[in-house]
């Protein structure tokens, strides 16, 4: 999530108790996994982005394994 000022070793501060809204960027569980992508609302459905155009967009289907755990309010960069 470079595209975001989100690098590797980062801390994110991610608050659960907000209502994750359109192009925000969530942690979110999916297959049993976390990952870090932007929410996109969209005619055609949900999706977790990337900010990385390498990778492609996970579309959110019906039945799959998924949940928002929370929205990224802040980042920490080590010094």
């Amino acid at each position: 999530m470079e595209g975001v000022g989100i690098h590797d070793g980062d801390t994110l501060v991610v608050d659960r108790a907000i209502a994750a809204k359109d192009g925000q960027v969530v942690i979110a569980l999916v297959g049993g996994q976390f990952t870090v992508k932007r929410l996109k609302r969209t005619k055609r459905g949900l999706f977790l982005e990337a900010e990385n155009p390498t990778f492609h967009a996970i579309a959110v289907t019906p039945g799959m394994a998924f949940e928002v755990w929370g929205v990224v309010t802040f980042v920490i960069h080590p010094v």
